[in-house]
């Protein structure tokens, strides 16, 4: 295989797997490179390049959560090869399933070739952190990226803040909740001020800061900021 690949590139065709299930699928969720939930199920893939120790304990360690873990590689130039086999049995006795991905076929399709077994629907504090998680974005970020900008449910909401306050001037807490429906942790939001893009003006009131405007400037062709602009704006 060659060595231009990168272990984002296993992430649309799996995505597009699961997508076509009925999943909502989402990359870099609170350390799992995929979750993906439906219902009350919650699936998830951990993924690499090359089957190795690595993996193996990333997905066991995902099994806190729900039974039901994916590792995924790429598809291997012989389905019968020795080793092959050989991992298939080492994951139906750790009960974790097997995604693989035809990277070098131009379709770059996914196939699920192991099933687990057991209950995806159990509800542990990693498995509700997770569902949290995905239920509080909008948008998505690329599974198996080290460097690029998680875009988590908190920076979302916190990127909501920031486009209300660039289009309505300063506001209060209670006014971000009540009139433009912001969540609950609104408050603490702007309290924390963790990207450092509020200013307080007066007693409860925010406005949007220097470095919150130019990050909107800077990030103005990103999808999550173009999405909350036109929201603050009415045209969503």
């Amino acid at each position: 295989m060659p060595n231009t690949y990168k272990e984002t590139d296993l992430y649309d065709p799996i995505r597009s797997l699961l997508s076509e299930q009925g999943f909502t699928v989402r990359g870099e969720v609170k350390d799992c490179d995929i979750a993906a939930v439906k219902d009350n199920t919650l699936w998830i893939v951990e993924m690499k390049l090359s089957a190795n120790l690595t993996l193996i304990y990333q997905a066991m360690e995902r099994q806190t959560a729900t039974d039901w873990v994916f590792i995924a590689i790429p598809r291997p130039q012989s389905g019968k090869s020795s080793n092959f086999a050989q991992l298939k049995r080492m994951l139906k006795k750790l009960n974790l399933g097997l995604i693989t991905v035809a990277l070098e076929s131009p379709a770059k399709h996914a196939e699920i070739i192991i099933f687990p077994t057991g209950n995806a629907t159990k509800t542990t504090k990693k498995s509700a952190s997770v569902r949290r998680e995905i239920a509080g974005r909008t948008s998505d970020s690329t599974g198996g990226s080290t460097k690029a900008k998680i875009n988590t449910a908190y920076r979302e909401r916190c990127v909501r803040i920031a486009c209300l306050l660039e289009a309505h001037g300063p506001q209060s807490a209670a006014n971000l909740t009540k009139v433009h429906g912001c969540q609950k942790d609104t408050y603490s939001i702007l309290r924390s001020n963790f990207y450092n893009w509020y200013d307080k003006v007066t007693k409860g009131q925010y406005t949007l800061s220097q470095a919150g405007a130019a990050y909107l400037q800077e990030n103005s062709h990103e999808k999550l900021v173009i999405y909350y602009r036109m929201r603050a704006s009415g045209a969503l």
